[in-house]
């Protein structure tokens, strides 16, 4: 399926879910993202981190019914000189952690005015990445619709398939409580393993 695809069908899916669902679910797919900025950040002396960090845990609090989002832009400013230049940076590193804050501005964005179409964003740029890992890694070789079916079978894309509708499922049959976002905050973070495989440990 092709990002294209992959996205009107995540909207279909989202289309009737409330404010609170989406933004659970983007937040959900940002910290399963994180340490690919993380790592980034620290290795390369990028950024910081720390103010990255921050703006995600705002989110998780949003979520929770803790935080309001009308002062979210101030959010959406730091994480905009979070963003690495890929036209500068050369490593392939930056790309993970491009993509990882990319989503993040997309789930501030849901929060202030909820959007399915930013949720689903943040959903098929997450499997956009590993798509990108998988060919940078162990598929340089491969174009077209052979690459799409390699990306699409490898586990690290089943996986990430797996933990989004396992959060999808969470949500659909929860109310809004605190409770319920620590387990999916619990869920999302996988002991610190990124959809890619990075750790910080």
């Amino acid at each position: 399926m092709n990002t294209h695809k992959q996205y009107a069908e995540f909207l279909r899916q989202l289309d009737k879910l409330p404010a609170w669902k989406l933004s659970a679910l983007a937040t959900a797919v940002c910290e399963r993202g994180w340490p690919n900025f993380a790592l980034f950040a620290e290795l390369a002396e990028f950024g910081q981190p720390e103010e990255a960090r921050h703006c995600l845990n705002m989110l998780w609090d949003n979520v929770a019914g803790y935080q309001s989002a009308k002062n979210f832009e101030r959010l959406l400013e730091k994480l905009e000189l979070n963003v690495p230049d890929l036209d500068e940076l050369e490593m392939f590193g930056a790309v993970p952690a491009h993509d990882s804050v990319v989503s993040m501005i997309c789930a501030v964005n849901c929060a202030m005015e909820p959007d399915a179409g930013e949720t689903a964003s943040a959903l098929t740029l997450s499997l956009s990445t590993i798509g990108k890992f998988i060919k940078y890694t162990e598929a340089e070789e491969l174009k077209g619709t052979e690459l799409q079916q390699y990306i699409e079978q490898h586990e690290l894309y089943q996986q990430q398939m797996t933990f989004i509708q396992e959060v999808l499922d969470q949500i659909s049959r929860s109310k809004q409580n605190p409770g319920v976002m620590k387990q999916i905050r619990a869920l999302a973070r996988n002991e610190g393993i990124s959809h890619i495989g990075i750790s910080l440990e």
